[in-house]
């Protein structure tokens, strides 16, 4: 039967609380006012909702065909694919609150 040494225990150790640590950063969001708040909570949903607003407004000030409106349709596209995944994480977050409930 093998034992790991003392140094890959802790070798071990560190890297699975290395994954950890990038985990739960992975899972937070930062919104407007350098706040952290989870994936896919209400306010990160809301914050997103209004960086949408504000990119559609300038994209729609710039003339068609221009570099800036086909820079703003870029950010743009990556907004909504954001919201669309914490869209589905707040789905979850909100199902899995009613189960405990």
């Amino acid at each position: 039967m093998y034992l790991p040494t003392l140094i890959e225990y802790i070798k071990l150790t560190v890297l699975n609380q290395s994954k950890l640590i990038s985990e739960a950063r992975l899972r937070e969001a930062e919104i407007s006012g350098d706040r952290k708040v989870p994936w896919g909570s209400d306010d990160h949903v809301s914050d997103l909702e209004k960086r949408i607003s504000d990119v559609e407004y300038w994209k729609n000030k710039c003339p068609r065909g221009s570099e800036k409106r086909s820079y703003y349709r870029g950010v743009l596209s990556h907004l909504k694919n954001e919201l669309k995944s914490a869209r589905k994480t707040n789905q979850s977050l909100n199902e899995k609150q009613k189960t405990e409930e």
